[in-house]
């Protein structure tokens, strides 16, 4: 059960959901889409959970001031009416898109923009569906092939090749179930830099020798990615935020 609360933090009044769960502990997650939300025990009380939020406090009103102030700053990062005009992140680098008319329908990389080519310019619906198939065919197409390219490695330590997926989600670039041999990923890593894209892949790779993420699996990361902490530290923000 879900409830929208209160309470006063720092001087500041921070709105937040409460859920009660079947979990040991408080949690705190804060987010730049939904705020601060708790999850808590059912039997908890309220007063013992505010105690929680205020020994953060500090911390939660720092975070949730970087949200404004990246709200407020932030480009748009995907289309919204597949219009002219608006701005999308590709690998990385903010493009402008641009809508033409074309016999052929599909999207062209342009330097800074992106051309989304359709027979009828005016129907919202078509602009949306061959804009979403030229990205989901994209990203599939740039995840599979660094696959391939670190595949080699985990080869080499007894690793079969996974099944890979690709789904949208909202609070992972990807995961791992090493049972099944299976990868998904986020359809969403194509606005990422490869780099970045490369370190998911090497990251759920790495699962399959060590399916936690103990000091051994990130020991295991950093023999192929020296900087895989910075990388890890700028894709959690660009996810969530975790206390």
């Amino acid at each position: 059960m879900k409830e929208q609360r209160k309470i006063v933090l720092g001087g500041e009044t921070v709105s937040y959901t409460l859920e009660r769960k079947a979990v040991k502990n408080i949690n705190l997650r804060l987010r730049p889409d939904t705020g601060l939300s708790v999850s808590a025990p059912k039997y908890v009380a309220l007063s013992q959970v505010e105690r929680v939020l205020m020994q953060h406090q500090q911390k939660i009103l720092e975070t949730l001031r970087q949200y404004q102030t990246a709200a407020a700053e932030r480009r748009q990062q995907y289309p919204r009416s597949f219009s002219t005009g608006e701005t999308v992140l590709y690998l990385g680098k903010y493009c402008t898109l641009e809508v033409l008319r074309g016999s052929r329908e599909c999207v062209q990389v342009q330097g800074d923009k992106l051309l989304l080519l359709v027979k009828h310019p005016e129907d919202a619906q078509c602009r949306e569906r061959v804009f979403n198939s030229w990205w989901e065919t994209s990203c599939e197409k740039a995840v599979r092939n660094l696959c391939r390219a670190v595949y080699p490695v985990f080869e080499a330590k007894g690793v079969a090749f996974p099944e890979i997926r690709f789904r949208r989600m909202v609070a992972q670039w990807g995961n791992c179930r090493p049972t099944r041999g299976v990868l998904t990923f986020n359809l969403r890593l194509l606005a990422a830099p490869v780099r970045f894209i490369e370190y998911v892949v090497i990251h759920e790779f790495t699962h399959f020798l060590h399916p936690d993420h103990s000091p051994a699996f990130y020991a295991e990361i950093a023999a192929e990615l020296p900087d895989w902490k910075q990388l890890q530290e700028t894709l959690q923000h660009m996810v969530e935020t975790r206390i």
